[in-house]
């Protein structure tokens, strides 16, 4: 028989836990809750794809990072039953123990010769990458340099390796320059090549000149990059040529290749280096083979044919024309994030549900995710969006903007 279902309200909590209820966030997504106005953990009931099941409805969908499509495509999903028929549902271990099956060897060695670099090494998510490398790379002693709108894996891994993170100004690479050259302490410089909240790119030539004069290493996160820039998409390190100067490049499945997983990019020496010493890497479960799978025939399918990258430039080249000719302005890229600021929190948050309740689901990005009183309202890209979508969207955002008396120029309130 099953028991009742019940928590612990009754007894006495201990002091930790009551901290964890007491955070303000949490009241936050409370009040969110009740008034139906939280934009997170939305119930997909669909695969994700232009038209996607939330909440019981049909969704135009601009809030996903299947950039590609490939999280549908039938020749992925079929190697992910066949490789579950073959190798299971999981492998119950770390790749170190029980876990390391031929398929993530071949995944690996597939990424290393599509980099054209002599090592690879896949982690369960790309999180896991980026927090798996800053803590084996860095020392308590060591420096960090990290722009200011780097992703939480990097500076998670960095607080994990206890060491000293310094903070650059978004994209200014003269700023890492000036404060590296006051401070000679070992380290390394992490960027994204694609930014995920803006969607703009780093200036990654001038970022290596920079890290080649004060001894740092470069590690570039392509994990918005990959499959979205570059003629065969590799990402900005492939638009700047830096493709085998980078002393890293990590990247994650969960976006253009439409599965889950991670990997880094290296040189050979410095990956098995990394292998026996990350310990992210050796003390979690290995990916399952679906994914695994999936991710590998998403690779093979854009090295076979690169022009998918092409089509999704021109739909977010689309887009972004669309959005312009209806007054709005766009933070500048041509990555697949197009990304309008709206300006208070409040705000940004009221867009989104004007633009939910037109049917349209988009990301509303708020503080602390971007400065205070700079919320973005973040739209994704996908090659299989078709064109009445993309003007459907834009007229929906010019209309929205209008509603709440909205800048187009991303400056907050129109004045009175």
């Amino acid at each position: 028989m099953t028991r009742p279902e019940q928590d612990t309200a009754g007894r006495p909590r201990a002091p930790v836990i009551q901290r964890l209820l007491g955070d303000p966030r949490v009241a936050q997504a409370r009040l969110g809750r009740r008034i139906g106005r939280l934009p997170y953990f939305t119930r997909v009931e669909s695969a994700t794809g232009p038209i996607t099941r939330m909440e019981g409805r049909d969704i135009l969908n601009f809030g996903s990072n299947n950039y590609l499509g490939l999280a549908n495509d039938a020749r992925v999903i079929a190697a992910a039953q066949e490789a579950t028929a073959r190798w299971g549902a999981g492998v119950t271990g770390s790749r170190l123990l029980n876990g390391n099956l031929a398929l993530h060897e071949e995944l690996e060695d597939a990424l290393r010769r599509f980099y054209g670099r002599t090592g690879a090494m896949v982690f369960s998510t790309g999180y896991g990458a980026n927090l798996g490398l800053m803590s084996t790379l860095l020392g308590k002693n060591d420096r960090a340099w990290v722009d200011e709108e780097m992703h939480a894996s990097v500076l998670d891994g960095v607080w994990l390796a206890r060491a000293n993170m310094k903070r650059f100004g978004h994209n200014d690479p003269e700023h890492l320059l000036a404060q590296a050259t006051e401070d000679k302490s070992s380290g390394l410089c992490v960027v994204e090549g694609v930014y995920s909240m803006r969607g703009d790119r780093a200036p990654l030539r001038r970022f290596l000149e920079v890290c080649r004069a004060t001894g740092l290493a470069l590690v570039v996160d392509e994990a918005h990059g990959l499959g979205t820039v570059g003629e065969r998409g590799l990402g900005t390190v492939e638009e700047e040529g830096v493709v085998q100067d980078a002393d890293f490049i990590t990247i994650t499945f969960s976006k253009s290749l439409g599965s889950c997983g991670g990997a880094i990019i290296g040189d050979k020496d410095q990956i098995e280096a990394l292998r026996v010493l990350t310990r992210p890497f050796l003390f979690t479960a290995a990916n399952t083979p679906a994914s695994v799978a999936a991710a590998l025939e998403a690779l093979r399918i854009l090295q076979a044919d690169p022009d998918l990258v092409r089509q999704l430039k021109e739909r977010v080249r689309s887009l972004r024309e669309a959005l312009v000719a209806r007054g709005l302005r766009p933070i500048p890229s041509d990555g697949p994030i197009v990304s309008v600021e709206v300006g208070a929190d409040f705000d940004t948050l009221q867009a989104w549900r004007l633009l939910w309740n037109r049917g349209i689901y988009a990301n509303p990005v708020i503080h602390p995710a971007v400065p205070a009183g700079h919320g973005l309202l973040r739209l994704s890209v996908m090659r299989t969006h078709e064109e009445q979508m993309v003007r459907t969207v834009a007229d929906a955002c010019a209309d929205v903007f209008s509603d709440l008396q909205l800048s187009h120029e991303g400056r907050g309130k129109v004045a009175s």
